[in-house]
């Protein structure tokens, strides 16, 4: 059986305040930053070396701390290339005319119309938004192409594991945004149109969830793969 561990994570506080961040780009606090990397230690990524790897959505507040965790851990050995693979997909919703307005003040001018949306996203979507439908299309093309790189680093890992040179397991960090990880977690779990990922379930900044993966041993990579979904503290 090939196996291999997809870890989200969700980028830590940003500047600006209390907005709506979609497409609005602004950069980590460092009390963000630094609780970006506290995330990432306890996640044991010096072992999964060189069998890694980074992606992130290319939103500042994810990829500057993606890109920095690469070169710290390309440190470690001279041998080590990590590169961090930028995806579009993988940015946070575009939430229209109210994209990187405060809440104070989207709910002081269009209370009912944001309650709708967290309460129904798919039905009363933002003004001049990003449809809900094609977001989530775009997130399942994403997770879909790196848990197919995933299955590619797992069989590269099951050849040397019979060859006795085993390394450590395939595993992907990906640094992402809070509905993107939603919408990943709603795959994994075989939801859809599940209102309660977005109106009741809260995921911290700096948060991770772990998804273990697996193929059994006599399928390929065109097969469908078996998902276990670990939240992490």
């Amino acid at each position: 059986m090939k196996q291999a561990k997809i870890i989200l994570l969700r980028h830590g506080q940003c500047e600006g305040g209390s907005i709506l961040r979609g497409k609005t780009d602004v950069a980590l606090t460092d009390l963000g930053l630094t609780n970006m990397h506290q995330s990432a230690a306890k996640l044991g990524l010096l072992g999964c070396l060189p069998s890694l790897q980074l992606y992130s959505s290319p939103l500042v507040r994810c990829h500057a701390f993606a890109a920095e965790l690469a070169q710290q851990l390309n440190q470690v050995s001279a041998d080590l290339a990590l590169q961090v693979e930028i995806m579009s997909q993988l940015q946070e919703i575009d939430f229209g005319l109210w994209d990187g307005k405060s809440f104070a003040e989207l709910y002081q001018h269009s209370a009912k119309a944001l309650d709708a949306y967290w309460d129904n996203p798919w039905e009363h979507g933002a003004p001049q938004a990003e449809p809900m439908a094609e977001f989530e299309q775009r997130v399942a093309q994403a997770f879909a192409q790196i848990t197919l790189q995933a299955y590619n680093l797992a069989e590269a890992h099951t050849a040397e594991a019979n060859s006795a040179k085993a390394t450590a397991s395939a595993t992907a960090l990906v640094v992402t945004h809070g509905g993107v990880i939603r919408h990943i977690i709603a795959l994994v779990l075989g939801l859809e149109r599940c209102k309660g990922l977005y109106g009741q379930l809260n995921i911290d900044y700096a948060a991770t969830v772990t998804i273990d993966v697996f193929w059994p041993e006599a399928d390929d990579k065109s097969t469908k793969p078996v998902y276990r979904l670990n939240w992490n503290n």
